[in-house]
């Protein structure tokens, strides 16, 4: 937001425990029958046929794992035994916790796969040979370790990998050395959503300023608002970004313009950061973010003016935390990007001492920092106060530290529209966040904007020009 504007997490995490089937029948010594079902396994995957003992072979001491069941912690799989001929192993199980996996033994020739080979998701066997002509199986619907993959279809675990089909992690710490296989971005290039995801609503002429997370399967946004003659700030919720059309547009009693949030994990709080409340910059708490009125207003983020006396002095807030400090990032429509931080075991509070670390005619406002999963690098944009408006990308190795400018992150120039552009403007915004916690983590192989752009024609005062949100996919 120019002069006037500011830059506007509990665990989803169901236990998909199945049901764990009982022994079926036992291994013998000679000629046995199949094990089947046996001891069960958290997210594991299926056993089939367990284990038969053919003249005399060892059976499992510890037991295989079966759809659904618990995997066995510490016990030894085939100690110092050959497998049996033709016996089939775990497929796709996970591998057991401590054990030791065939020590001295051979696996099931033709079986499918044996203790070798981990589940999707799982901790990969120690040791085993893969079986000869076996097949590999994937654990489906089980949960992951925390900060692991996850099972295929199974739910997320706290700050690890997305499922693929399941559900995003939720209210987990994240950090920026987080896993992921894509690379910290250093060029962009973007797709628009083709239009406007939204109007105004209530009479309103427009939208602006977004902070977007995604918590229990919802995208929670607040943003600030004008009518006719005042700034003021609303929230609206959608499972998806075609609901956010018809999605209800609340208004605050407290304005909390530019707003900025997030869950604060170690006090299990979610923070909402604004300009113009009674200091500088304000901050409330609340317990139940998806409620308008749940929020704890009037908190001082901080007091102090380092500007010297810009036009808009401290604007456009924005507060990211490490294992260690909080940092609070804002802009002063003068070129200068500043910081001050605190201890993060005295967050929430007052921050003091901020300081300019960037003086560059790009660093408008606007300013954003995230951290970048897998990579061990911060991304900050910044929105630059060209006509029309765009952002440039800066990066770090750690909060702290120096920002280096990498160049365009998303204007006129890197933006593919269908059919003619709808906006001229790629302006304040906030890049989508499935984990919306202190850590401000975004995935480099998944990142969209939500940003606020206007029609091209659209000719007024600044306060009562037409913002609407709009959404941009990276594509490269």
């Amino acid at each position: 937001m120019r002069t006037i504007t500011l830059q506007l997490f509990t665990l989803t995490a169901a236990l998909g425990v199945a049901s764990c089937s009982g022994s079926d029948g036992s291994s013998g010594p000679n000629g046995g029958a199949n094990g089947v079902g046996g001891t069960g396994d958290i997210g594991g995957a299926t056993s089939s046929g367990g284990s038969m003992g053919v003249g005399g072979g060892s059976t499992q001491v510890g037991g295989v794992t079966s759809t659904g069941g618990v995997v066995s912690v510490g016990g030894a799989t085939n100690t110092g035994g050959a497998a049996a001929t033709g016996g089939s192993a775990s497929i796709g199980g996970s591998s057991h916790t401590g054990g030791a996996i065939s020590t001295g033994g051979n696996n099931a020739t033709g079986g499918t796969t044996s203790a070798g080979g981990g589940a999707t998701g799982g901790r990969p066997a120690t040791g085993g040979m893969p079986a000869t002509g076996g097949m590999t199986g994937t654990a489906t619907g089980g949960r992951a370790p925390t900060g692991g993959t996850n099972a295929t279809g199974g739910l997320a675990p706290i700050g690890g990998t997305k499922a693929t089909g399941g559900a995003n992690p939720t209210g987990g710490t994240s950090a920026a050395g987080g896993g992921s296989s894509c690379p910290f971005p250093t060029s962009f290039k973007w797709k628009d959503n083709g239009g406007p995801i939204a109007q105004p609503a209530n009479g309103w002429v427009s939208l602006k300023d977004f902070t977007n997370v995604v918590y229990n399967g919802q995208h929670i946004v607040y943003m600030s608002m004008h009518d006719a003659s005042n700034y003021g700030s609303a929230m609206m919720t959608f499972s998806d970004w075609p609901a956010a059309a018809t999605a209800t547009q609340t208004k605050l009693s407290t304005s909390t313009v530019a707003p900025t949030l997030f869950y604060f994990t170690p006090k299990s709080q979610w923070i909402l950061a604004y300009q113009w409340g009674p200091t500088k910059f304000s901050y409330a708490t609340s317990t139940n973010p998806a409620s308008a009125t749940s929020w704890s207003f009037g908190h001082t983020l901080l007091s102090e003016d380092p500007t010297g006396g810009s036009s808009t002095g401290p604007i456009d807030q924005t507060v990211i935390c490490d294992s260690t400090n909080c940092y609070l990032f804002f802009a002063g429509d003068n070129s200068h990007v500043y910081r001050a931080s605190m201890p993060i075991g005295n967050f929430p509070g007052t921050f003091s001492g901020p300081t300019s670390i960037i003086n560059d005619a790009s660093a408008f406002e606007a300013v954003q920092v995230y951290a970048v999963k897998g990579t061990g690098q911060y991304l900050m944009i910044t929105e630059t106060n060209g006509s029309p408006r765009s952002f440039v990308a800066w990066s770090a190795s750690s909060l702290g530290g120096t920002f280096t400018k990498i160049g365009t992150f998303a204007s006129q120039s890197n933006v593919t529209f269908t059919g003619t552009a709808w906006t001229s403007d790629i302006s304040h915004g906030d890049l989508v966040r499935n984990n919306p916690d202190e850590t401000q983590t975004i995935d480099p192989c998944n990142m969209q904007l939500l940003y606020q752009g206007r029609s091209p024609t659209a000719s007024t005062t600044y306060d009562l020009r037409p913002y609407r949100p709009g959404l941009l996919t990276k594509t490269n």
